[in-house]
C-alpha cells in the first residue's frame, strides 16, 4: 500500500509549499469532473486523504512516526538540534538521563501505532484509548506519554498535557522535539494566565468535555436553528409584498431562505460532508467557453429545478456523480419542499423558485466555512 508521500509523489522532506503545489497539479488531473474514469475517482480520493494528513503539521508528524514504527524508510534526522534552535527550558527535579529509552515491546508498538493512526484520522477518543493501553503495557517508555500530551493539547486540556510531556521528558530528556512541544505549551499557558482577568466572583467549577462533544453540541445548535427557521415560515409567515405579488412571498420568507441556506452550507462544510468549494464544484472550463459550475449557478438564478436537471445531465454524460454537489442539491431540494409545505400563502411558486435563494445562500455559507478552515 502506498504511503501518502508516494500518493502525492513528493519526498518525505518536502516543504508545505511543495506539497500544496503538487496537490493542485494532481487535482487538476484526477478530479472526477475532469477525468471521469473509475481509476481517476479512486486516485482522487487517495490524493484528498494524503493532502489532509500532510498539510496538517501535527498530523504529518504523527504520520511520519507511524511510518517509522512500521519499519518504512525515513529521511535521517540530526541527533542534536540545529544551532539556531532555542535552548531547552530547564525542568525542575528532572534527572538528566543519558541512556536511551527502553526498547518497545511488540504489543506496545502495536498500541502506539493504533494511537498514532487514530490521532492522524482525528479520532481522539480512540487515540486516547490506545495511548493509555501503551502506557499500561510499558509505563517507562516516553512515546505513550508524548502521544497523551498531544491528545490533551488538541482537546484543550493543557494541564494534563503538561503533566504528560513532563513525564515523557523525564524518561527521554534529550529529545529536542519533545522539549519544543513542552516549551510551546508552557509559553501558551503563561500567556493565557497573563491575559486572563482576575475573577471578581467565585464561579462554579468547569467540567472539561471532549472536543467531539463540543463539536456535536455546536452542530446540534446549528441544525436546531435551521429547523427553527423552517417552523417560522409557518408560524410567522409575514404579509406578502406587493412587489412580489406573483409569488406571494413576504420579507420574512426571504430572510428564512437566506439565513437557513447560509447556515446549512456552513454546517455541512464544518461537518466534513463537503470538499472545499473550489475542489468540489466543476469550475474548470475544460476547453469550453463557460464552466459547468458557472452554468449551474447562473441557471439557479432563474430556476433551481433546471439547475438540478443540468447537473443530472452532466453526470450522465461524464459517467459519475460528485458526492459533495449531489449532497448540496439534495439538501436544497428537501429544504425547498419543506418551505413550500409550511409557508401558507403560495406553495407552488415556493416549490419552483424558493430553491434559487436557498442554493445561492448555501454556496455562500460553504465558501465562508472554507475561508475559516
Amino acid at each position: 500500500m502506498k504511503t501518502h508521500y508516494e500518493v502525492l509523489g513528493v519526498p518525505m522532506g518536502a516543504t508545505a509549499e511543495q506539497i500544496r503545489k503538487r496537490y493542485r497539479e494532481l487535482v487538476r488531473r484526477y478530479h472526477p469532473d475532469v477525468n471521469p474514469s473509475p481509476e481517476a475517482k479512486e486516485r482522487f480520493l487517495q490524493i484528498q486523504e494524503a493532502y489532509q494528513v500532510l498539510s496538517d503539521p501535527e498530523r504529518r508528524r504523527h504520520y511520519d512516526a507511524l511510518l517509522r514504527l512500521g519499519g518504512r524508510p525515513t529521511s535521517p534526522t540530526p541527533s542534536t538540534p540545529p544551532p539556531n534552535e532555542p535552548k531547552p527550558r530547564s525542568q525542575p527535579n528532572r534527572p538528566r538521563q543519558t541512556a536511551s529509552p527502553d526498547a518497545l515491546r511488540p504489543e506496545t508498538r502495536e498500541a502506539i501505532m493504533q494511537a498514532e493512526r487514530a490521532f492522524i484520522q482525528g479520532r481522539l477518543m480512540d487515540a486516547l484509548h490506545w495511548a493509555r493501553q501503551a502506557r499500561r503495557l510499558q509505563p517507562r517508555h516516553p512515546k505513550s506519554h508524548e502521544i497523551l500530551g498531544d491528545i490533551y493539547t488538541r482537546q484543550g486540556l493543557y494541564d494534563d498535557a503538561l503533566n504528560a510531556y513532563t513525564y515523557a521528558l523525564q524518561l527521554d530528556p534529550n529529545n529536542p522535539h519533545l522539549q519544543q512541544k513542552f516549551d510551546r505549551l508552557v509559553e501558551h499557558t503563561e500567556r493565557q494566565r497573563a491575559s486572563a482577568p482576575a475573577p471578581s466572583v467565585r464561579h462554579l467549577p468547569v467540567i472539561p468535555l471532549p472536543a467531539e462533544w463540543k463539536q456535536f453540541a455546536g452542530q446540534s445548535v446549528g441544525w436546531g436553528t435551521v429547523l427553527f427557521l423552517l417552523m417560522m415560515a409557518w408560524a410567522v409567515p409575514g404579509e406578502p409584498l406587493r412587489a412580489l405579488a406573483t409569488f406571494g412571498w413576504s420579507v420574512n420568507l426571504l430572510l428564512y431562505f437566506l439565513l437557513s441556506g447560509l447556515l446549512v452550507g456552513f454546517l455541512m462544510k464544518i461537518s466534513q460532508w463537503l470538499l472545499p468549494l473550489a475542489d468540489a464544484f466543476p469550475w474548470g472550463r475544460s476547453g469550453h467557453w463557460v464552466s459547468a459550475g458557472a452554468m449551474m449557478v447562473g441557471l439557479s438564478l432563474v430556476s433551481f429545478p433546471l439547475s438540478a436537471l443540468l447537473y443530472l445531465l452532466l453526470t450522465l454524460v461524464q459517467g459519475g456523480l460528485n458526492a459533495s454537489v449531489s449532497r448540496v442539491f439534495g439538501v436544497v431540494g428537501v429544504m425547498t419542499a419543506l418551505f413550500a409545505l409550511l409557508y401558507p400563502y403560495d406553495w407552488l411558486y415556493t416549490l419552483l423558485f424558493g430553491g434559487n435563494l436557498v442554493f445561492l445562500a448555501l454556496l455562500g455559507g460553504w465558501k465562508l466555512a472554507d475561508l475559516m478552515s
